[in-house]
């Protein structure tokens, strides 16, 4: 239904959800004529989902249930055709199977079987919309399958089989796949392969590997790569033109701070979804135009009380090891506080699975 305000509410979880202990959906996508919306439910709270589908022109849910699986689904272009993830009894994903609307779920198509335990899988949608890809990631392993979304009936071909520590990560841009790995390269570089040569010594690099800078992902935009790069700790997001390959760093106006690539599903478009926050800045989400480097603050945290940024200060200072590594600090303090030693100083830390803090 329509909301005061004109915007279209697709589900109203909290109707939904009554009469239940707990509820939960997940995995929304709609198909390409935005017509049918898929989305997974939860009502016991152990992350099984059936799958629903919806009409969103005239609100009628089909008959259509797909229970014990991940939650999403991943549309082929010929809007009826959606591929999901099926979990085991140790909830790990472990069957991707295919379903067509409108027939019977247990006729549905056993695609890709993950015998391995160790490995998890999952199956998505390229941002271009041109692909689906069965991932299979284990702690030092990973493997993606492809598909063009135009043949669901087709049969999923390897991009690069899997090897023990040989990581790496797929999208796709025009007739390339761009390929995030840590082949020869302990810190990640990017890749790129023709959608015809897919395995590894055909893989051309595009962001070498750096000893000082930890590349941690990408998102492709029709005239943007955009980068999330590591380095003394620190997240910085990279900006890069595809036509000339010219680039700039966001410049956040602070010396600390956190921030990430949020979610962006737009592919044509000038603006950058991200996350950010610092020790003076409560959660907030941006819209950032790469062209013009303006951002739109959307939503942000409430601080209860007086708080003001203003009232404090927030600098990044490095302390030396014994082993002569420099140590990155996070300090922040209110305005007017003479710096000594005899100031309480509350001290907190973390680093484990990538994950500094």
């Amino acid at each position: 239904r329509i909301s005061k305000n004109g915007e279209v509410i697709m589900l109203n979880v909290n109707e939904m959800a009554e009469g239940y202990d707990f509820f939960n959906v997940g995995g929304l996508s709609v198909s390409m004529d935005n017509k049918i919306l898929a989305y997974g439910v939860d009502t016991v709270s152990r992350r099984k989902y059936t799958i629903h589908f919806k009409n969103l022109e005239t609100g009628e849910i089909h008959v259509d249930e797909i229970p014990n699986t991940s939650g999403s689904a991943a549309w082929a272009n010929d809007n009826k055709t959606v591929f999901y993830a099926l979990k085991d009894d140790t909830l790990r994903p472990f069957k991707i199977y295919k379903h067509v609307l409108g027939t019977a779920v247990s006729e549905d198509a056993e695609v890709y079987h993950e015998e391995n335990e160790t490995f998890d899988i999952y199956v998505y949608k390229t941002k271009s919309n041109d692909y689906i890809f069965i991932a299979s990631a284990s702690t030092l392993s990973s493997e993606y399958r492809f598909l063009d979304a135009n043949d669901p009936n087709g049969e999923f071909q390897i991009i690069q089989p899997r090897e023990r520590e040989l990581e790496y990560s797929v999208d796709h841009y025009q007739d390339k796949f761009y390929i995030l790995t840590n082949l020869d390269a302990k810190n990640f570089r990017l890749m790129a392969t023709s959608v015809n040569n897919t395995t590894k010594e055909h893989w051309e690099e595009i962001i070498p590997h750096r000893e000082d800078i930890l590349l941690q992902g990408f998102e492709i935009f029709k005239e943007y790569l955009v980068l999330s790069e590591r380095k003394s700790g620190m997240t910085e997001i990279r900006v890069k033109k595809w036509e000339d390959m010219s680039d700039y760093y966001i410049d956040f106006g602070e010396e600390t701070y956190s921030a990430y690539i949020s979610i962006n599903p737009d592919f044509d478009t000038e603006l950058l979804r991200y996350s950010y926050s610092s020790l003076t800045t409560p959660s907030s989400v941006y819209d950032y135009n790469m062209n013009t480097k303006e951002k739109i603050l959307l939503k942000q945290q409430e601080v209860l009380g007086d708080f003001s940024p203003d009232n404090y200060h927030a600098e990044r200072l490095y302390a030396t090891a014994r082993d002569g590594v420099k140590v990155p600090i996070s300090l922040v303090y209110r305005k007017g506080l003479e710096k000594n030693e005899d100031n309480p100083l509350l001290l907190y830390g973390y680093g484990s699975y990538g994950a500094s803090m």
